[in-house]
């Protein structure tokens, strides 16, 4: 049985709330982020809620078949006592301060933001890179951004990754950004900046085997959630590709599905499954979605947000491996064709890779596993 960790708090103003201790991108991170009365404290590292029967019971809703472990008082007090004395933030309240930008950064802001969008750059994109920039000139507080060096890039590289533990995508992502606004804004000729970038993973894709990928797309008992776990499984979709689907994308008599705008820009098509197409037709009749594919509740497409929370909780209900992505759905796709003798460069127009370097890491994993070499210890009588 899994367990939560619990920890009673009394706020500053004398309020009684529950902490919760939940890890970053765990099953549990996804599930208590729906569960509107829960808040966040960057203090405590917690996830806080009123500490009231109707807001318990609440939580033992969110979270069925968990145990709980109450923690020591003294280790809350220790906690609390942990900001040197300062008062703890609501929570509501912004940790700190929004920091007042000099005339000088809020022009280099709004210029990479210009050039983003006559570049059609995507809108997450555009937010990832102005947020990547924005933190960089503060952290260089008042100084110009345009006279900052490829030495001062180095030097907050390192303070991310010393203080703060960044991840190797999040350092390049910084770095594309920065390296965006030197070259298109500013006009610098090529930045280069191999030296900046993290030692490239040689990982091979995470993938669910058959038995596994079919427990999980029949774990939801919403129709609509199925569908959307189905669809991207059934034709190796992207998250974004998804739910970007609109509903004249799907055309049944052809058996296919055209993905629109896919990363590079790029169209393609791809197959409609004919199981799929019937799990498909109910979704559309119960639902009757006007424009996307998949709706929010208050109209819109639906976000990337939720479909990675229906995927979260799919995979708890269906016990299968917790690291389990939105992505590794595509990975699955693509290695089961493969196993399935699919030619290669199919699955590349399938995917829509530029390259077929990028998928041919695919072959790696199911070479190994068509593999008839015997380990040594087999032949041993041990």
């Amino acid at each position: 049985m899994k367990t939560l960790s619990i920890h009673k708090i009394i706020s500053v103003d004398g309020r009684k709330l529950i902490g919760i201790a939940i890890e970053a991108k765990s099953p549990e991170y996804y599930i208590i982020k729906e569960l509107k009365i829960a808040r966040w404290n960057t203090t405590l590292r917690l996830w806080l809620i009123p500490y009231t029967t109707d807001d318990w019971r609440a939580l033992k809703q969110q979270f069925p078949g968990y145990s709980y472990i109450l923690q020591p008082d003294d280790y809350t007090f220790r906690t609390l006592c942990a900001n040197n004395g300062k008062p703890i933030p609501s929570l509501r309240a912004k940790s700190n301060k929004e920091k007042i930008l000099s005339p000088e950064q809020n022009s280099a802001i709004d210029k990479m933001k210009e050039r983003l969008i006559i570049k059609q750059y995507s809108a997450q994109t555009l937010k990832n890179y102005c947020n990547n920039w924005k933190e960089f000139i503060i952290y260089y507080n008042d100084q110009n951004p345009s006279l900052l060096t490829k030495d001062d890039i180095r030097k907050y590289l390192l303070f991310k990754i010393k203080q703060q533990g960044i991840s190797e995508s999040t350092q390049n992502s910084i770095i594309n950004s920065i390296k965006f606004y030197y070259e298109q804004v500013e006009g610098w000729e090529r930045l280069v900046v191999r030296d900046l970038r993290p030692k490239k993973a040689h990982k091979l894709p995470g993938f669910l085997d058959t038995e596994a990928a079919a427990r999980l797309l029949k774990a939801s008992a919403n129709l609509k959630h199925r569908c959307i776990l189905q669809l991207i499984y059934s034709a190796g979709l992207r998250l974004s590709e998804c739910t970007g689907m609109k509903v004249r994308d799907i055309e049944f008599r052809q058996h296919v599905i055209r993905v629109r705008g896919g990363k590079g820009k790029k169209d393609r098509i791809v197959m409609l499954s004919h199981k799929f197409s019937q799990t498909l037709e109910a979704y559309l009749q119960q639902y009757q979605p006007d424009y996307w594919l998949f709706e929010g509740q208050d109209g819109g497409r639906y976000s990337n947000r939720s479909v990675q929370n229906v995927l979260k909780k799919a995979v708890i209900k269906a016990g299968v491996d917790e690291d389990t992505t939105v992505h590794t759905l595509r990975h699955s796709f693509a290695t089961q064709l493969i196993l399935n003798g699919t030619d290669i460069r199919a699955v590349q127009e399938l995917l829509g890779h530029s390259s077929i370097k990028t998928t041919t890491i695919y072959t790696h994993i199911t070479d190994r596993m068509k593999s008839n070499i015997r380990s040594p210890l087999d032949d041993l009588d041990v």
